[in-house]
């Protein structure tokens, strides 16, 4: 027997749920409640009703193919961007039935549009090294009479670039990283990536060298009582937005022109570099903390280059 619940309460509940139940960060959740607001917001506007008087077993399947051809058509969504707002409603419509508030879902029979398959961007290894020597050279700049520049910041960003790259964590990883969690003898570290799944990373010589760097100049700047590794120039944990600006920085200083290079394209490159030399596609996705291959399949593109020498290998035969 289901109880007939309005449309305002179910999302409330599901949004609980998702923090309690599923462990999702905010903006998770936020994205959720996001993409489903703005459909009941459309079906509100169509149906000319108030949300206090809306109840979820009027909505039909119908309602949502309508909703999602005005996004496809009138909007111009993306097929991604459709991908997620389908996903979202159908999650939505599944925790109704679950808490029986619905008999059925009216999104089950929803299909996602087909994604054009495109390539991760990430930097060419003599990208990556200018990258890493960016922060040095700002350093210098500053001595030429540019804008000041926080000398223990240099080894932070260093620090961070090297991490970035060499590892593979995604930016909330980095950012969660606490004192605790890296044990640099072990030369590993703990992360607790995506649904509070931890996973160890195994850290090389140039990410050890370069936390011990900086963690003597953090000792010094660090706010009492403060457990991340890496913290803002007032000692407390830096933000995912601090990071994302001082990566944003140093790929300008290194002169690379690629567009939108970010934290996540810092984790794109450390995957596709380690498929260029031959790492198992298995072992790259216990090292990137991917619960599935599908998403690490991604990376087994190939340079042209590679192809090449591949074909080249033929004329031998």
């Amino acid at each position: 027997m289901t109880k007939r619940t309005k449309f305002s309460q179910a999302l409330y509940e599901f949004d609980a749920f998702l923090e309690t139940q599923k462990n999702l960060s905010p903006r998770t959740r936020q994205a959720y409640r996001y993409d489903i607001d703005r459909f009941a917001d459309f079906w509100l506007q169509r149906h000319g009703k108030e949300a206090s008087v809306v109840y979820l077993d009027a909505v039909s399947m119908d309602d949502i193919k309508f909703y999602l051809e005005h996004l496809r058509m009138d909007l111009q969504y993306r097929s991604t961007t459709l991908s997620r707002t389908i996903a979202s409603i159908r999650i939505f419509f599944e925790f109704c039935v679950v808490e029986r508030f619905l008999e059925s879902s009216p999104a089950t029979h929803l299909h996602n549009p087909k994604n054009p398959r495109r390539l991760p961007i990430f930097l060419i290894e003599s990208e990556l090294k200018r990258l890493f020597q960016a922060p040095t050279l700002d350093e210098n700049a500053q001595e030429e009479g540019h804008s000041k520049i926080y000398p223990h910041l240099v080894k932070r960003d260093y620090a961070i670039l090297v991490t970035l790259g060499f590892t593979g964590l995604r930016l909330s990883e980095l950012v969660g990283l606490n004192l605790r969690d890296c044990d640099l003898e072990s030369q590993a570290a703990r992360v607790l990536g995506k649904g509070s799944k931890e996973r160890i990373v195994p850290l090389n010589e140039i990410v050890i060298h370069a936390i011990r760097d900086w963690l003597v100049s953090r000792a010094w700047v660090c706010a009492e009582g403060e457990q991340a590794v890496f913290v803002n120039k007032f000692g407390r944990r830096i933000s995912t937005r601090g990071v994302e600006q001082l990566v944003e920085k140093h790929v300008q200083s290194a002169g690379i022109e690629k567009d939108k290079i970010s934290p996540h394209k810092l984790r794109h490159t450390f995957a596709t570099l380690l498929h260029m030399n031959d790492v198992d596609i298995v072992e790259i996705q216990a090292l990137l903390g991917h619960s599935s291959i599908t998403s690490t399949q991604i990376y087994t593109h190939v340079s042209s280059s590679r192809l090449k020498k591949a074909v080249k290998k033929l004329e031998d035969i």
